[in-house]
């Protein structure tokens, strides 16, 4: 019994360690992700919608949005403060 319980936490807690490994979207600033969509506004189809951040990976956002038939992802650079580079592609 002692056994099955030991290989029971090793399972959750191997689980719990993937889990953290993804980079959280909370430490990027939402006001960032809506600059980017906005940045890219004019090219977009109208009624394109702002979805939220997917990810952050280095210097590199990007975005989802809603573009009237699918859910797609946008990216934008960012200068090495973290604002939005100009165009923001």
């Amino acid at each position: 019994m002692r056994i099955l319980t030991s290989i029971g936490y090793l399972a959750l807690t191997a689980l719990l360690c993937a889990c953290e490994q993804q980079h959280s979207t909370t430490d990027v600033d939402p006001m960032l992700g809506l600059e980017c969509f906005d940045s890219y506004r004019a090219s977009l189809p109208p009624g394109t919608q702002y979805e939220g951040i997917e990810n952050l990976a280095g210097v590199r956002l990007r975005i989802k949005i809603m573009n009237g038939l699918e859910v797609i992802t946008i990216d934008c650079e960012l200068n090495p403060d973290g604002t939005l580079k100009s165009g923001g592609r």
